[in-house]
């Protein structure tokens, strides 16, 4: 009995021993068939890469292998890149690749394979944000969150900046990861990710204007007005921010002092279309129309092609038209009757001249808006009984 249990142990033993040779074969196994610069990546035996990967992993002699987790990780790399039925097969083949890496990093202490592992994992970093962006673009905002927060630490591997020469750094993904949260409805995660590039010194305008939105989404003004003029002192003149922040003061009715403020503004640079264009909407808020106009009119001396201060203007011209309509109401005697409708002919004459301009000059103009201002100016010449005209908008509008 004693004998045929050492035969026993013996065999087992002997099987340990071809199990450990045939797993450092498949660890060199990988490397060449990798490494061989003969085939095209598309032309690898993946089959066998993918068996000799999983073999490998499990296997006590190689697990802790630095070698093995390069070789996982360059074999899942590949896969991810390939863009077929294998591709398809492995959808967190990029996963996979990057948890590789790192275990190779973590388990390299004679850096014997470090610096490829750091080199690959910019590979993985592009593969995440592609993946990300495709999450995205397919409104899984969740998974896109995720993604291109895994991709966020590897920019650290990008030291010669080719990655950044490229468009893609660390604070490009951490500010898709903050629109991601944002079209999640994760509002908290977006607040973090916005105000941790903030705080880093961004100049960039959006981030500014975004973490304003989800702070008067929270019904917190005065932080969206500190944000707001935070971000102005890197863009003293982004539309959106100045937008942003005149809306908020027409909103609590402060006009008065935000003119004050544009007109100090245009005092240091009076050629600013921009502060203009503020402040003449600021005065329409105060309906100071004389001083509005005055404001448009500028612009336009400016920049002609400045289209939007020509339609603000001619929209302003309607607005009194129907404050002279609520007039007449009620009114019976034909003497103010006949004075009131003067009045508004001449404010349709002053609005269809803004309106021709930028419905005949503005090529840059949505074809949507187009129509909406085509229909508008058909209306006005068939109150001037300009029927000519009246055909021609209407022409226009019955062949879109």
């Amino acid at each position: 009995m004693t004998k045929i249990r050492t035969n026993i142990l013996l065999i087992t033993f002997l099987l340990l021993g071809l199990s450990t040779k045939a797993q450092k074969f498949s660890v060199e196994s990988m490397k060449m068939e990798l490494e061989d610069m003969t085939k095209p990546d598309s032309d690898r035996d993946y089959d066998n890469l993918l068996k000799w990967a999983e073999q490998t992993k499990v296997n006590p002699k190689t697990a802790n292998s630095p070698k093995m987790w390069y070789y996982r990780g360059l074999t899942f790399l590949k896969v991810s890149t390939l863009n077929n039925d294998l591709s398809a097969k492995y959808p967190d083949a990029i996963l996979t690749a990057l948890e590789a890496f790192q275990n190779a990093i973590a388990t390299d202490v004679k850096n014997k394979v470090t610096r490829e592992s750091e080199a690959n994992l910019l590979n993985v970093a592009i593969g995440l944000y592609n993946r990300a962006y495709g999450s995205y673009q397919s409104e899984k905002y969740g998974d896109a969150y995720k993604e291109f927060e895994l991709a966020v630490p590897l920019m650290k591997y990008d030291t010669d900046g080719l990655l950044k020469r490229n468009n893609l750094s660390k604070q490009v993904l951490q500010q898709m990861m903050g629109y991601s949260a944002m079209n999640d409805g994760n509002d908290e995660n977006a607040k973090k990710v916005f105000q941790k590039l903030i705080d880093g010194g961004t100049a960039e305008s959006n981030i500014y204007a975004s973490l304003a939105r989800i702070h008067l989404n929270g019904g917190d003004t005065t932080a969206a007005l500190q944000t707001i003029e935070t971000g102005k002192e890197y863009n003293e003149t982004d539309k959106t921010l100045i937008n942003m922040e005149l809306d908020i003061f027409l909103k609590q009715g402060r006009s008065k002092e935000l003119i004050e403020k544009l007109s100090i503004a245009i005092a240091d640079d009076p050629g600013n279309t921009i502060y203009y264009f503020a402040r003449a909407i600021s005065y329409e808020g105060l309906n100071d129309t004389e001083k509005a106009a005055a404001d448009y009119d500028k612009i336009l001396e400016i920049d002609p092609t400045y289209y939007d201060a020509a339609y603000n203007k001619g929209v302003m011209y309607l607005g009194k038209v129907a404050k002279i309509v609520e007039e007449l109401d009620g009114e019976y005697k034909p003497s103010i009757i006949e004075k009131k409708e003067a009045e508004i002919y001449a404010q349709y004459e002053l609005a269809i001249v803004e309106f021709e301009n930028v419905f005949d000059n503005n090529a840059d103009m949505e074809s949507s808006d187009k129509i909406e201002l085509a229909k508008t100016m058909k209306k006005i010449y068939a109150r001037l009984e300009k029927m000519d005209k009246y055909k021609t908008m209407k022409d226009f509008i019955d062949n879109l």
